[in-house]
């Protein structure tokens, strides 16, 4: 995965008003009704442009009213109906609750546990109600570890290593 990777979060509906604010349809759920991202990235010109948040307000858990600062006229907004809002890989956990198809390129990956040194490639993650659970092959036995982000150390993607700092006696279960 590279780092730069775009995750749609939603889709701009029709302008809203005479100031420029649009429906936005989230097909995301928001971790905090009162807590949004700064900004939004859409695909513009080959590339992807930041567009900032003046305000938000969130009108069902799906459905928000959402006004960016550059766009102040009904006219200015239809350019934009229908386009698709992005956040980076980096920032979608800060406001959207995770999904198990955003971690799935940690398929692949050599686990490494702070203490212990390689523990296996991790071949398959599971959702479970309350955690996402790794499947690891090590060299002579299957682990299967929690992927609890207390436990995550660091994500090193050029080399695709995870590194955990994993409870003591976990992996001799």
């Amino acid at each position: 995965m590279q780092s730069e990777e775009y995750i749609p979060v939603g889709k701009l509906g029709k302008p809203h008003g005479v100031s420029g604010a649009f429906r936005f349809y989230l097909s995301r759920v928001l971790k905090n009704k009162t807590k949004f991202p700064p900004h939004f990235l859409i695909a513009e010109k080959g590339g992807m442009l930041p567009f900032f948040v003046s305000s938000f307000e969130l009108i069902k858990l799906d459905e928000a009213l959402l006004k960016f600062e550059d766009i102040t006229s009904p006219e200015q907004a239809r350019a934009y109906n229908g386009k698709e809002l992005y956040l980076t890989q980096k920032n979608i956990h800060l406001y959207f609750e995770r999904i198990s198809e955003d971690i799935d390129y940690l398929i692949g990956y050599m686990l490494m546990d702070e203490q212990k040194g390689k523990v296996g490639e991790i071949s398959e993650l599971l959702e479970s109600p309350a955690q996402i659970l790794a499947i690891v092959q090590g060299e002579t036995q299957e682990f299967t570890i929690p992927l609890a982000e207390d436990w995550i150390v660091e994500i090193e993607e050029k080399r695709k290593v995870l590194r955990m700092d994993l409870p003591e006696g976990l992996l001799d279960i």
